[in-house]
């Protein structure tokens, strides 16, 4: 199922809204993430694949195995990219 989020980008100030399969794990959400920054921004971003997902609702940064579904995110929430 898809899930439309915002991502949270502290170092440019800037919210995306993004749309991902819910079956997806954490990190390769989190590649597909940077992917589509990273293509709206023209290449001008600075995260990688050591970069972290948290959930804002609850604080929480997710586990890169888990999937993104189980990790507690649906679809509305805000995710931060640090």
């Amino acid at each position: 199922m898809r899930m439309i989020i915002d991502v949270v980008t502290p170092g440019n100030g800037k919210t995306y809204e993004l749309m991902l399969d819910d079956t997806l794990t954490v990190g390769a959400a989190k590649e597909k993430i940077i992917e589509q920054i990273s293509a709206f921004e023209n290449g001008n971003i600075g995260f990688d694949e050591s970069s972290s997902l948290y959930l804002t609702a609850s604080q929480s940064c997710l586990p890169d195995h888990r999937n993104i579904r189980k990790a507690g995110v649906r679809s509305g929430q805000s995710l931060l990219l640090l």
